[in-house]
């Protein structure tokens, strides 16, 4: 026995006997983290047909619908998920370990739903789903199990059909052979073992006698489910009434014929079959022969010979089930399907089962195939023709009013009879009855005295008479009818009419209102120009005093303004929907306020100058769209549902935030080393991008970095970036000084080296969780340090390879440092590896690196 799943734990489980059953194992955990996982057994020195098992922990945000999935290749599935607490959260599924599906958290369902159209053999695995800031222990668990062929197909190349498996059977795609839910056996699951037992052979009871709260799983491609007669995800709720079978997951179609047991099924008797549908006959053989011979001699020794002769015939049982060979709008032809059969035939009679869907009544046709391969199945809703004998014929079909016919069939039949052994056919007459439509609660009776004479071969004379009171149904009757009814219509739409118009104004009220605050005043001398979707800004050389740049241009009345998402000293982030060539989709709106300087207004539109220069990539946060309004800019940016990576690295802090929980499952944070690696890669790549074009960035932080879908790292902020190899900035401004180079903080000279610099301080956040590069320390003090070879200590959850990577970007020598080609090389060979470079586990006496909000916005 072992643990497949979470990988970090060991395979293999010490086990101890178990006495309460027969041939059984058992696994004593001794913490509590040990229980969460999946779990598997499997005999010695024996590779395959493991049986798998499930268990999660009560923090779990969410529960399976069930622990496992079945499901044929190519059939839809839908993998399920429960919400059970409330988190201001997104909630994540995973796939065998890996990221595959987010909801934003203000969209969780209650049942959150992942579909798979047209399911592959490699969508078979271990789904789980949690909270994003939560532990790999709180996840929901469930498996996807696909058999390898389509639905009643097994074989190497599925081309054998499979047997009818009975009370939810599973056929093996591989063998051809059913495997029994629990509580059932035979070679096509038709045995029931009873209330409490289990096993291949029944043998094995449920210590409480019901089963009751007990998973029991089997091998693939069953799965797991409750034991028979109990459902719901503990096990412990009881079949409602008409259900029976592992999982409650079987309708008892017992009809009148007998009760229905949640254990057993269908009860009948002197009956048997899933619907009582088969009377109990006697075992004795049709026939028996028996010839005895007796020889006896007397020696030394007595000698008896007796020589046994049995001839046993076997009643005839058709291979097929019927099938439907067509219908009619009041009946169904089916086809008896007689051959091929098993036993000593021919099939000489054959009685056919049938009820309506709404119905639980029972009706059987029955006769000989031989003379009516094609029987008519009828569901007749009318009394019938009083004073008239007449016989029914398997193959005649009753036709049945419907109550909006205006023409209602009544059949008539004549009698038949049988002249020396020959069946004569027989003709069906039926009578045409004009009903008038009303809106009275039931039907217009049959016609009363109904005569037929003059009957041949071929035609007969039938006469009737329709019953009084049925002629004051008139026209005005129906006229009144439709009055009524167009008078209800009209109501209604009207009614509907009004709510839209209501619902418009409301919207347009709101949005006016969303404008209206979101519009800057228009200022007297606007510092950038703007003309039909180009922007005029000042050049910082002096050769070329005007520069114009081309951008995508959004409509205003095309931006539907939402919330504020984020805000500065001098600007805001405005989550709004644009609609962008046709398509409506998020966006995150960048705006000015209006007292910000001059300084910044040109800052904030050379952003949308990098922005265009850059183009796409998947790393960069891409501009979709800019807007000029009242002479300000608004910019229309990619929106990333999980912030900027500073806040996202800090709300991981499970420690500082669920104490309790950290300690239970041993962990500091709610991200993988190969998480945190992912993201300082995918920093590295766009900064790569960067450099190529030859752009640098100045303010390369964690609070820059923005984490949008599926968790990818985009570089953003490109306020204070520069199309140049070198700049050298001559004013003096904000500066984030514990991100800057020493040559930018002693020269105030920038170059994609100095962002180097700036790279190693944003790795040293990631590692340490969101920490404060140099906490405690003032600007004065980095000035006096950093030229002494003064560096960020390395953190405690810290590799040595990691740290010296952060080492080399920190070099004095600007030429010295790393390329961010080289430092992408070094973290695509860590993830590689997949050995934990950063090391989250919760040891003695940890603590996390500190955070001085206060000194972050000083610099």
């Amino acid at each position: 026995m072992g643990r497949d799943f979470p990988l970090t734990h060991p395979q293999r489980l010490p086990v101890g006997p178990d006495t309460a059953y027969h041939h059984a194992s058992k696994i004593e955990w001794k913490t509590r983290s040990d229980i969460f996982g999946e779990f598997y057994c499997r005999a010695k020195k024996s590779d395959t047909n493991q049986i798998y098992t499930y268990k999660m922990l009560n923090e779990a945000a969410f529960l399976p619908k069930s622990l496992t999935i079945t499901v044929s290749i190519g059939e839809d599935v839908n993998i399920c998920f429960t919400r059970r607490k409330v988190f201001a959260e997104d909630a994540v599924i995973y796939k065998n370990d890996s990221f595959i599906h987010s909801v934003p958290k203000n969209e969780i369902p209650d049942i959150l739903v992942y579909p798979i159209q047209g399911v592959a053999s490699s969508d078979a695995g271990l789904y789980t789903a949690r909270s994003i800031a939560g532990a790999k222990s709180t996840s929901a668990i469930t498996r996807l199990i696909v058999r390898k062929c389509k639905p009643g197909l097994w074989g190497p190349s599925c081309e054998h059909s499979c047997p009818v498996c009975s009370n939810g059977g599973v056929c093996h795609d591989e063998t051809g052979e059913c495997i029994c839910p629990p509580g059932f056996k035979g070679q096509t699951c038709e045995t029931v073992c009873g209330e409490g037992k289990f096993g291949r052979s029944c043998k094995e009871r449920c210590r409480d006698g019901y089963c009751r709260s007990m998973v029991l799983c089997q091998r693939d491609p069953y799965g797991c489910s409750c034991g028979t007669g109990w459902r719901g995800f503990n096990c412990s709720e009881a079949c409602g009434p008409g259900f029976y079978g592992a999982g409650c997951r079987l309708t008892c179609e017992c009809g009148d014929m007998g009760k229905c047991d949640r254990f057993r099924g269908c009860v009948c008797k002197g009956r048997h079959g899933a619907r009582c549908e088969r009377e109990v006959v006697s075992s004795l053989p049709l026939s028996l022969s028996l010839s005895l011979s007796l020889s006896l001699s007397l020696s030394l020794s007595l000698s008896l010979s007796l020589s046994l002769s049995l001839s046993l015939s076997v009643p005839p049982k058709p291979q097929n089930p019927p099938m439907l060979n067509g219908s009619g709008p009041h009946h169904l032809v089916v086809l008896v399907n007689k051959e091929p059969y098993t036993g000593d035939g021919p099939v000489t009679s054959v009685k056919v089962i049938y009820k309506q869907v709404n119905t639980s009544v029972w009706k059987t046709v029955e006769g000989s195939p031989i003379l009516y391969p094609f029987w008519c199945l009828s569901y007749p809703i009318y009394p019938p023709v009083s004073n008239l004998s007449y016989i029914l014929y398997p193959f005649w079909c009753l036709s049945y009013p419907i109550s909006s016919l205006v023409s209602i069939l009544y059949p008539l039949w004549c009698l038949s009879y049988i002249l020396s052994g020959v069946y004569t056919i027989v003709y069906p007459f039926r009578c045409l009855s004009h009903a008038i439509l009303s809106v009275l609660p039931e039907l217009p009776p049959a016609p009363s005295n109904i005569r037929s004479c003059n009957i041949t071969d071929t035609s007969a004379i039938i006469t009737w008479s329709l019953v009084e009171g049925l002629a004051g149904l008139g026209s005005e009757g129906n006229m009144l009818f439709y009055a009524i009814l167009g008078s209800a219509g009209m109501t209604c739409i009207t009614i509907l009419v009004a709510f839209c118009i209501v619902l418009q104004l409301k919207r347009a009220t709101v949005q006016r209102r969303m404008v209206q605050a979101f519009q800057n005043i228009v200022r007297e001398e606007p510092v950038v120009q703007f003309s039909s979707g180009s922007l005029n800004l000042p050049s910082r050389k002096h050769k070329n005093p005007e520069q114009s740049v081309s951008y995508p241009t959004l409509e205003w009345n095309d931006i539907k303004f939402q919330d504020v998402i984020g805000e500065g000293n001098f600007g805001q982030v405005i989550k709004a929907r644009i609609k962008k060539d046709g398509l409506r989709m998020d966006a995150a709106i960048k705006r000015m306020k209006e007292y910000a300087s001059k300084d910044d207004h040109r800052d904030f539109a050379g952003e949308l100058e990098v922005l265009c220069k850059l183009g796409h990539h998947p790393n960069i946060i891409n501009l979709l769209g800019a807007c000029e309004h009242r002479g300000y800019l608004y910019l229309a940016i990619e929106f990333a549902p999980h912030g900027n990576l500073l806040d996202f690295l800090r709300k991981s802090r499970v420690l500082e935030t669920d104490p309790a929980f950290a300690i239970a499952n041993s962990t500091a944070s709610t991200l993988t080393s190969q998480q945190l690696l992912h993201f300082a890669a995918d920093v590295a790549r766009g900064m790569d991008y960067l450099a190529q074009k030859q752009f640098i960035h100045r303010d390369l932080a964690a609070r820059n970095i923005l984490v949008g879908d599926n968790f990818v790292a985009k570089i953003a902020d490109f306020g204070l970036s520069r199309g140049q190899e070198v700049y050298v900035k001559k004013t003096m401004g904000r500066l984030p000084v514990r991100w800057m180079a020493i040559e930018s903080l002693t020269y105030s000279v920038y170059t994609t080296n100095s962002d180097v610099w700036s790279y190693g301080v944003l790795l040293w956040e990631i590692v340490s969780l969101g920490g404060t590069p140099y906490c405690g320390m003032t600007c004065a003090e980095l000035y006096e340090k950093l030229p002494q070879s003064y560096r960020l200590e390395k953190p405690l959850n810290c590799d040595d390879e990691v740290y010296e990577l952060m080492g080399q970007c920190w070099r004095e020598k600007p030429y010295k440092r790393p390329s961010f080609q080289q430092i992408l090389v070094s973290l695509n060979r860590m993830l590689e590896e997949r050995k934990t470079y950063v090391n989250t586990t919760l040891y003695e006496k940890f603590t996390y690196a500190g955070i001085d909000c206060s000194a972050e916005e000083a610099g």
